[in-house]
């Protein structure tokens, strides 16, 4: 997988996405709504039944392709390594604090 390194090819690759990205938002997402993790998140909890929003209760299929894509990618450039990161527990307060900014300030990007 000598071809990944080549910068023409990433680009190639950030473009792609995006135009993925583009359709996706455009043909499959509801009007408000495009790449956005907190929206992922808040979906997948209501999908688990953690929560009664009947609008936003559904497994979104882009959260399984980026998860699938991500892992056979990294499987097959062989860079997967499951690490650890140091003091999870402030690590897990900012992600939340971020999330429910996010998503009362609606400031997905």
């Amino acid at each position: 997988m000598k071809y990944l390194n080549q910068k023409k090819y990433l680009i190639l690759a950030g473009i792609i996405c995006g135009l993925v990205a583009m359709l996706l938002a455009n043909y499959g997402n509801p009007k408000n709504m495009a790449i956005c993790v907190a929206c992922f998140i808040r979906d997948t909890a209501g999908a688990l039944g953690l929560h009664r929003a009947s609008k936003v209760q559904y497994v979104r299929p882009e959260i399984i392709g980026i998860v699938l894509g991500a892992l056979i990618i990294s499987l097959s450039t062989r860079e997967f390594k499951s690490v650890g990161g140091s003091s999870p527990m402030i690590r897990f307060l900012l992600g939340v604090m971020m999330i429910i900014g996010a998503l009362v300030f609606l400031g997905c990007p």
